[in-house]
């Protein structure tokens, strides 16, 4: 069990990870309490259409309706296995974020899937309570708006770029041009 809460909790992150360990608790759950079950049953219904046992062969019907709900369960735990994986890779495309929004195009592009569905599984997502110090908004253009806690890797700061006196929010410990001049900056000198 501690190996899981490693993988689960780490700082700096945009992963709720309390409605993390829940689903992966979930899944695991799932899986293990379905596996045995279908094992058995499977082997019923093998051995009734296989094997000389006449009990299993007038039984065959029945090992088939039980197994039927054991492996529904074992495919809900690939669910939130599936579900698990898509908010971690989430997670990532919104940790290499620079400048705190990530529009359904960037999402689109990297993750190789339409914006509709995109925005469709975020709302699903967010909904769940998966991710936190982000938003998803809906209006206008939809995106990803990343707040961050302070003083941590997820966190963005105000940079003033120090030839033209304009603000860019670059994320904390990055450097990146200005949005106004284009020169160099840096987050490590922040206008609080």
């Amino acid at each position: 069990m501690t190996k899981a809460k490693s993988k689960l909790v780490s700082s700096g992150t945009y992963v709720s990870n309390e409605a993390l360990k829940g689903l992966y608790f979930k899944e695991r759950i799932l899986i293990f309490l379905s596996v045995g079950p279908i094992l058995f049953f499977l082997f019923g219904i093998l051995q009734g259409i296989f094997g000389n046992n006449q009990v299993l062969r007038d039984g065959l019907v029945t090992s088939v309706i039980m197994e039927v709900p054991f492996v529904l369960m074992f495919l809900a735990g690939l669910r939130y296995g599936r579900r698990i994986g898509l908010v971690r890779r989430y997670n990532l495309i919104f940790m290499c974020d620079t400048d705190g929004v990530v529009t359904m195009d960037e999402l689109s592009r990297q993750m190789g899937k339409p914006a509709e569905k995109i925005l469709s599984q975020l709302e699903r997502l967010f909904q769940q309570g998966l991710f936190c110090d982000c938003t998803l908004q809906m209006g206008g253009d939809p995106c990803v708006i990343l707040s961050g806690k302070s003083g941590s890797r997820s966190s963005f700061v105000n940079v003033v770029c120090q030839r033209c006196n304009g603000t860019t929010k670059l994320r904390a410990g990055t450097s990146g041009k200005c949005d106004y001049c284009g020169s160099a900056i840096s987050a490590r000198k922040i206008d609080s």
